[in-house]
């Protein structure tokens, strides 16, 4: 598995907020990539796909967008419905910078406003692959735990407990919830994670009400979605069972399952070369 270097970061300005990004790979002929994160603490497109940057650089023109209040990107509070703000901010992304259409590649929160994405512009989005999304309010049969108690206050653990972030309680946090096999914390992974979330924009934001929008629950939306969708789920994965992800086949016109047995929420860091050849074959089955 071959890995690059993060690129020089670049930003752009969509509806007054500035969005980073990074860019990788040239551009072979065939649709772009764009990788969204998750929505942890310190997440970016960058940390969240690095392990992928290489395998899919070597084919595609790839770009890592960090959504506002992540990453470079600015902290802003989302006004309205959350995966409907940040999909106009990912089209106007797209507009910015004269890309018609795209493959999308996300992680957990990012496969959420994906999905909202191709619901309402459907001609824009080429393949979907979605990692852990859940952007529904319920699973089939059980609440899902991201709505429970003991995760009720998993954000603001992180950034106000016990003296605030710290490289310590980000290692805690990615091993007891995006990772199945604690050994397969990467290192620089957990340093990217750590420094984006020490940011003093984001305890800010915690300060204001409603500043991360309203939740959606896209269930209803899913048969919009003309994409060939790939949803990728760890067995392991503690924010909801196996049954989430069926649901939301269910209703997708195309959807595909691929359940990683020994994995959590982040399949393609525990898993980068399965994920990897799995991801790959799925976006160019059409070229």
């Amino acid at each position: 598995m071959s890995q690059l270097s993060a690129s020089e970061s670049r930003f752009v300005s969509v509806e007054g907020v500035r969005l980073h990004y990074q860019v990788h790979g040239q551009d072979t002929g065939g649709l772009p990539v764009i990788f969204t994160h998750g929505g942890g603490p310190g997440s970016t497109a960058w940390s969240n796909f690095r392990l992928s940057a290489g395998a899919f650089a070597a084919g595609y023109r790839c770009y890592f967008l960090d959504f506002a209040q992540f990453g470079g990107s600015d902290r802003v509070p989302v006004e309205g419905p959350l995966f409907t703000w940040h999909a106009r901010k990912l089209l106007g992304f797209m507009d910015a910078l004269g890309i018609r259409r795209a493959h999308l590649i996300n992680q957990s929160f990012g496969g959420g406003v994906a999905l909202r994405l191709a619901a309402d512009h459907p001609e824009r989005v080429g393949r979907l692959i979605a990692i852990g999304a859940q952007p529904v309010d319920q699973g089939a049969l059980q609440p899902l735990p991201l709505f429970g108690k003991h995760a009720a206050t998993l954000i603001s653990d992180y950034y106000l407990a016990d003296g605030g972030p710290s490289l310590n309680k980000m290692r805690k946090l990615l091993q007891r919830y995006e990772l199945h096999d604690d050994s397969r914390l990467d290192e620089e992974n957990l340093r990217l994670r750590f420094a984006a979330s020490n940011h003093p924009g984001y305890l800010q934001l915690l300060h204001i009400p409603g500043a991360f929008g309203e939740w959606e629950n896209l269930l209803p939306l899913l048969h919009q979605v003309q994409a060939p969708t790939l949803l990728c789920w760890g067995l392991h994965d503690w924010f909801g069972s196996i049954d989430v992800p069926m649901m939301m086949l269910n209703r997708l016109p195309d959807g595909h399952l691929h359940v990683f047995g020994k994995a959590a929420h982040h399949v393609q860091s525990e898993c980068p070369d399965d994920f990897n050849r799995l991801a790959l074959g799925f976006i160019g089955a059409d070229q």
